[in-house]
């Protein structure tokens, strides 16, 4: 997602734009292996949701015509938080689809008829990048392996988590950048499943959270095109979920509710159950580098990837793409640094949520955590359970996670007054909170 919102901008800027993709791509919304997440939950957070609406207008009527769901959260979703059930408030919405859908909707608008400020791209797919052209210091292109040699103004990587920026900066005489990870030892299982005929239980979505460091799965149940759910599992610790039919049903009972496991245990399975492993925060700091080469930008997972349960990382890729055009804009000599500086800054608040959230599991592989963190932790418990019951600091909340504020928001003086007031009058908790007015 990262590269086909990339590239977009780039029609924008450049006579031509050369889409460079090692798999094939295939004609339909069908999985492919260079997104191996794909068969998982996803979801477009509001601001990424409204990026890829301004690069691709239309687009939201073209899922929804496809059949992607509208959930408004989190009036639609029941939503078990690790203080409790959260109270069914209307603040923002998703439309909820599966991922190759996505995939395939924005790639035939990418390389489809050109129009307005977008020419057309060319694309290369079954095509593998094994380097850099050098010009000096600097990139003159890529080279595709026994296929030759493409020359460009500018490469932009978005090969994913298996980025070879690194090595590729190493061999032009830069430094390799400073690298930071935070790895909780979370896995995914997950399955599609037909929503049962006559199914009305009053929401849409389900979303069960885990309360670490006590308890450690996940689970996570919406609605996708076709008439089906998507359920996907995970635990953290290695209590990754499993792909076992009878284990898959026990660890859903596992939660900690039972109403998932309840929705799914007579439901029609769809898809066999798969797994996925390859979760950890990644950070590779190239706003740090003393020098960057002209001629190249790194986005997407290749330069931050997060713990997908999240669900930010498409959206961060998005507010990158913006990045990028306003660099673009502004083309004077160094602008390439100036993107990774952008672009590191638009996913710090995103960053700070994942990371922080999985320091809580003891299991976490990552740097000692300082008091700092175990502090705004602290702060963040007493935000989550009051956001269950007040709709004003739910509002705040939800705009953190769908990056639409920054997590400095949740310090702001009308937070903090509305959270020290529910710690002294200790309402009661939230019991399963009902259909929504």
């Amino acid at each position: 997602m990262a590269g086909l919102l990339a590239a977009r901008v780039l029609t924008a800027h450049f006579e031509r734009v050369t889409l460079i993709e090692r798999d094939r791509f295939p004609a339909g919304p069908v999985f492919r292996p260079g997104v191996p997440q794909s068969r998982h939950l996803h979801v477009l957070w509001t601001r990424g949701r409204e990026i890829v609406e301004l690069l691709f207008p239309g687009l939201e009527d073209t899922l929804r015509a496809a059949g992607a769901e509208e959930v408004r959260v989190p009036a639609d979703v029941l939503w078990l938080t690790s203080a409790g059930w959260r109270e069914r408030f209307d603040v923002t919405s998703l439309l909820t689809f599966s991922r190759p859908l996505l995939d395939q909707a924005v790639r035939s608008r990418l390389t489809g008829p050109p129009g307005g400020d977008r020419k057309a791209v060319d694309v290369l797919d079954g095509h593998r990048v094994t380097g850099l052209i050098p010009r000096g210091g600097d990139v003159a292109g890529v080279i595709l392996g026994d296929d030759g040699e493409l020359h460009a103004d500018l490469v932009v990587d978005a090969t994913g988590r298996a980025s070879r920026a690194p090595e590729w900066l190493a061999a032009l005489g830069h430094p390799a950048p400073p690298e930071t990870r935070v790895d909780p030892l979370l896995g995914y299982a997950s399955r599609c499943y037909a929503i049962p005929p006559g199914f009305d239980p009053g929401w849409k979505a389900l979303y069960i959270q885990a309360d670490p460091p006590a308890t450690r799965r996940t689970g996570g149940l919406f609605p996708q095109e076709g008439g089906r759910w998507i359920c996907s599992l995970s635990g953290a610790g290695r209590d990754y979920g499993p792909v076992g039919e009878t284990a898959f049903l026990d660890f859903a009972k596992g939660l900690r509710s039972p109403v998932l496991y309840e929705a799914i245990r007579d439901a029609e399975p769809l898809t066999p159950i798969v797994a996925f492993r390859r979760t950890a925060n990644h950070r590779r700091h190239y706003e740090r580098l003393p020098s960057w080469p002209q001629g190249l930008v790194v986005t997407g997972d290749a330069a931050c990837a997060f713990n997908p349960i999240y669900g930010q990382g498409m959206s961060v890729a998005a507010v990158a793409a913006l990045v990028l055009d306003r660099c673009l804009r502004d083309p004077r000599p160094g602008f390439e640094r100036r993107f990774q500086r952008g672009a590191a800054r638009s996913a710090a608040g995103a960053w700070l949520v994942a990371t922080g959230e999985d320091l809580r599991y003891r299991e976490t592989e990552a740097a000692p955590v300082r008091l700092r963190t175990r502090l705004i932790n602290a702060y963040v418990d007493e935000v989550v359970a009051t956001a269950n019951v007040d709709r004003r600091v739910c509002e705040r909340l939800v705009h953190v996670l769908a990056l639409m504020a920054a997590p400095a928001s949740l310090f702001t003086p009308v937070v903090l007054a509305r959270v020290a007031a529910r710690r002294v009058r200790r309402p009661t908790p939230v019991t399963m909170p009902a259909r929504p007015a």
